[in-house]
C-alpha cells in the first residue's frame, strides 16, 4: 500500500496527457474548419468571375 502515491500521480499525469491531446485536437479541427470554410469561399468567389 505504500505505492497509492505512485499509483494515483501517474494516473494524474496520464489522464492530463489525454486531455491535453484532445483539446490539442479539438484545436486543430477548428482551425481547419475555418481553412475549408475560408477555401469554399474563395473557390465560390472566383468561380463567379468566370
Amino acid at each position: 500500500m505504500d505505492n497509492l502515491g505512485y499509483l494515483f500521480a501517474v494516473n494524474v499525469f496520464v489522464w492530463g496527457g489525454i486531455f491535453v491531446y484532445v483539446f490539442s485536437l479539438i484545436r486543430r479541427s477548428h482551425s481547419l474548419k475555418k481553412d475549408l470554410d475560408l477555401l469554399k469561399e474563395t473557390l465560390k468567389k472566383d468561380s463567379g468571375n468566370e
